[in-house]
C-alpha cells in the first residue's frame, strides 16, 4: 500500500512540473509591455528568424549574435535581439529601442536564472595561536 501512495504522489509531482514548464513556455511568447499603443513581444528566436536577427546585426554594424537569441518584436517587426550566451544586444538604430532592450535584459535575467549577488558577511573566526 505504501508503494501505491508513493507512486501516486510521484505522478502528481511530475504532472505539476509539466504544468509549470508549460506555463513558463507560454509566458515567453506573450506580450510583456504596453506604452503609447505599442506592444513589445519578447520571444526566443527560431530558425525562421535568422534573417531578422542578421538584419538587426547589419543595421547595428555589429557581429552576428550567438544563439540562443531573445527577440523583441513591435508591430510584427523585429527591433532588437539579445544573445542569451554573451548578453550582447543588436538593435535597429532607426527606431527607439531603449525600452525594448531594457525588457530584453530583464527577461534574459529571468530565463538564465541570474540573480543579484549580495555581499556575504564574513564570519569572524577565532585565530589559533
Amino acid at each position: 500500500m505504501n508503494a501505491t501512495i508513493t507512486a501516486s504522489v510521484a505522478s502528481e509531482h511530475v504532472a505539476d512540473l509539466r504544468r509549470a514548464a508549460e506555463h513558463r513556455h507560454t509566458a515567453i511568447t506573450g506580450p510583456l509591455w504596453t506604452s503609447d499603443e505599442q506592444i513589445v513581444n519578447l520571444r526566443l528566436a527560431q530558425p525562421a528568424d535568422d534573417h531578422d536577427v542578421s538584419r538587426l546585426a547589419q543595421l547595428d554594424d555589429a557581429p552576428a549574435l550567438v544563439a540562443p537569441v531573445l527577440l523583441a518584436v513591435v508591430d510584427d517587426e523585429a527591433v532588437a535581439a539579445l544573445s542569451l550566451i554573451d548578453n550582447r544586444v543588436v538593435a535597429n538604430p532607426f527606431v527607439p529601442t531603449d525600452k525594448a532592450v531594457a525588457l530584453l535584459r530583464l527577461r534574459a535575467k529571468q530565463l538564465t536564472g541570474e540573480r543579484h549577488h549580495r555581499r556575504r558577511l564574513r564570519l569572524l573566526r577565532p585565530r589559533m595561536a
